[in-house]
């Protein structure tokens, strides 16, 4: 038998880590809610109260571009270049590297494999060995079916993952079940975990070796996920490039 996570501790207030950014928002609302007598959400819902102000389509699509803009600029590049050489490392040792996450966030996993098996690696030098779990709906569903939705990604690392591998999991909450009982296995197998999260982080950073927060507010999914995207290229390109591959074809 298996100990269940360990780091899947309470839920914390998504709030919680934000008292700045929540007031920034707060203060910005308030003034213009006074101002046009339009009700306003709680600050916990960021993209509402953008819609609730903007005075048409290219009014929010200017502040939705802004957040994204700021969001970036909230990364701590530290960790994000730590996570890069973590993913770095694998190609030099021979080791794996396993994403996965949900729904919107597992097609970003699915596009980073893609961007490192089919773009970064090349004939005749070390290869990124990249895998990303959400993407065989067969084994997916029977693990789903068969045992439980929670341990899709769990069990999958529980027979594939090696020490010395790397495992790198998205969740724009952090706390989604499935992922903190896959960050727990591929830690008890002794890899490597890398998080990336929006809102407060969740239970996601008591999981991870390198956690990288996107701070965010409740209803941010998409910038969010525009985030992991940014992040994926970022991290791809460089590793890329580093090794003498450009990204242009021909």
């Amino acid at each position: 038998m298996y100990p269940e996570a360990p780091c899947a501790g309470a839920i914390r207030n998504p709030a919680a880590g934000l008292p700045a950014l929540h007031q920034k928002i707060s203060s910005r609302i308030l003034i213009h809610s006074q101002k046009n007598t339009i009700p306003w959400r709680p600050v916990m819902h960021y993209l509402a109260n953008l819609f609730q102000q903007s005075s048409d389509f290219e009014a929010y699509a200017t502040g939705y571009f802004q957040r994204v803009n700021e969001l970036a600029r909230k990364l701590d590049l530290g960790a994000v270049r730590r996570a890069m050489e973590y993913i770095g490392k694998t190609r030099q040792n021979g080791n794996a590297l396993y994403f996965f996450a949900n729904g919107g966030s597992a097609a970003v996993a699915a596009h980073w494999v893609n961007d490192l098996m089919a773009g970064a690696n090349e004939p005749g030098k070390p290869a990124f060995r990249a895998y990303c779990l959400s993407d065989n709906t067969s084994t997916v569903t029977a693990i789903g079916n068969d045992s439980a939705f929670e341990n899709i990604f769990r069990d999958q690392l529980r027979a594939y993952i090696r020490p010395g591998d790397v495992a790198l999991a998205m969740s724009v909450s952090g706390n989604s079940e499935n992922i903190i009982r896959g960050l727990q296995a591929a830690r008890d197998a002794g890899a490597t975990t890398i998080g990336i999260a929006g809102m407060s982080g969740g239970r996601m950073p008591a999981c991870c070796d390198v956690f990288i927060l996107i701070p965010s507010t409740a209803d941010e999914y998409g910038p969010v996920e525009d985030l992991f995207s940014l992040l994926e290229h970022l991290i791809t390109g460089w590793l890329t490039m580093s090794a003498g591959k450009w990204m242009h074809h021909g």
